[in-house]
Formats: structure tokens, C-alpha cells, sequence
């Protein structure tokens, strides 16, 4: 088994207690059939807290899965007190490609064929026209949310998940690979079963279905560089470029 996977008991335990709190955070959604809207809700939130500076700040610092990568930072400090150097290693932070000089071409072209597929590519023509508060929006997309989930899905899950023995390619990584993804696609779904509520499961099972090929993509890119950042990067442009879209499409 260790040939083909890792460590499943700590991704396992850190999913449940994200779910969890999350779940209850959108239940009142999901269990009354209120819809949530996501990019609306993002962007009033933000524009209620521009006039006041500390609720602004807490916003970003206490947004999304940022809580969880504190704690996982500060485990990993008391847990490698002794060999720091090592941290980023721990974090997804090294830099091992797997294809030698073709890695950044394959993360390019892996990146391009997500955004074809998202249908993003197009809709960023509609972008200039969007009437919003584009550089705090951005931000937000950036930090706290494509950085705190990426490290702790793909720099924190996926390398410990990844097996242990052995040569890691893609054909021995694929079941770490396919459990990050469905793992991803579980943690988002208490936010999904309240924008699109009990009784539209086709656009759940779709949206959800998106986020698991987006986990897969996101996942194969790590495994091939062994470094979180081409995925914050590609996270931050299609979660901004869908916000923008959703907002646009509403008025």
C-alpha cells in the first residue's frame, strides 16, 4: 500500500474538521432552502467593511481555510523546532520537477486546457465592464482563499498522501491524486448545497463535478513540481475570474 499511498489518517481528520464547521455555518441555507449567493455575499461584505479598517483586516485574515493553515503552520513549527530548514519541504514549498525542463510548459498547458474547460477564457472579455471593488475582490481571491487552500489541500494533504516508497510519478500518485481531489470537492460542498439548496441536485452534482476535475488538474501539477504556487496562482485567476462572471452575469 505505502507504494501507492501515503499517510490517509491526518488529511482524513483535518477534512472533518473543516467540514463540519462549515456545514453549520451554511445550514441555515441548506435546511430553509435560501439560496446563498456567493460572489454578491463576497462583494457586500467587502463593501461593508472598506470604511472600517479593523473588520476589513479580519476579513482577510480570518477568511476561508485561513484559520486552518495557522494551525497547521504552528504544528509544523513545534513538530520541526528542531529542523526548520525542512518547513518548506512540509509546506509544498520545495521545487522538484518531475519533467525536468518540460515541467513549466506541461503546468502552462495544463493551466490553459482547466480555463478552456471552466469556460473562463472567453467570459474574461466581460471583465473591464464589471462595476465592483476589483482590487480588494482580488486580494480576497488571492488571500485568504487560493493560498490557505491550496497549502492545506494540495501542500499540506497531498504530500502526505503521496506514497512513501518508491519513485513518485503519475501512474503511483494517482490514488493520492483522485482522494485530494474528492476530499477538495467534499469541503466545498456545504457551500454549494447552499447556493443551489436541496432541490436542485443536477447543478450540485455539476458544480461539484467542476471543483473534483479542478482537484485532479490542481493535484498533478503539485505532484509534477512539488511546489504550491503555480496551483495559488492558477486557484487565485479562476476563483477571481469566476466571481467577476457571476457578478456580471446578475446584473
Amino acid at each position: 500500500m505505502g507504494r501507492y499511498l501515503g499517510d490517509i489518517i491526518w488529511p482524513t481528520i483535518l477534512l472533518v474538521t473543516i467540514v463540519v464547521p462549515v456545514f453549520i455555518t451554511y445550514e441555515p441555507y441548506i435546511l430553509t432552502n435560501t439560496y446563498y449567493n456567493i460572489g454578491s455575499s463576497i462583494a457586500q461584505t467587502l463593501s461593508n467593511a472598506m470604511s472600517n479598517p479593523v473588520s476589513i483586516l479580519l476579513i482577510y485574515l480570518l477568511g476561508d481555510l485561513a484559520p486552518y493553515l495557522y494551525i497547521i503552520v504552528a504544528i509544523l513549527l513545534v513538530l520541526n523546532r528542531q529542523r526548520i530548514h525542512e518547513l518548506l519541504n512540509e509546506l509544498g514549498l520545495s521545487w522538484r520537477p518531475l519533467f525536468g525542463k518540460l515541467t513549466v510548459p506541461i503546468i502552462i498547458v495544463l493551466a490553459l486546457v482547466w480555463f478552456l474547460i471552466s469556460g473562463l477564457i472567453p467570459l474574461t472579455l466581460f471583465i473591464p465592464r464589471v462595476p465592483m471593488i476589483s482590487l480588494l475582490l482580488a486580494t480576497y481571491m488571492l488571500f485568504p482563499i487560493a493560498v490557505s487552500e491550496e497549502f492545506i489541500f494540495r501542500g499540506f494533504m497531498l504530500s502526505r498522501l503521496l506514497p512513501k516508497m518508491g519513485s513518485i510519478n503519475i501512474i503511483t500518485s494517482l490514488p493520492a491524486v483522485t482522494i485530494d481531489a474528492l476530499y477538495f470537492t467534499i469541503a466545498h460542498v456545504p457551500i454549494y448545497l447552499a447556493v443551489y439548496g436541496l432541490s436542485d441536485p443536477v447543478s450540485l452534482i455539476y458544480t461539484l463535478s467542476y471543483i473534483f476535475i479542478y482537484g485532479i488538474i490542481s493535484s498533478i501539477i503539485f505532484v509534477s513540481t512539488r511546489n504550491v504556487v503555480p496551483d495559488i496562482i492558477i486557484h487565485w485567476i479562476n476563483d477571481y475570474l469566476s466571481i467577476v462572471t457571476v457578478i456580471y452575469l446578475a446584473h
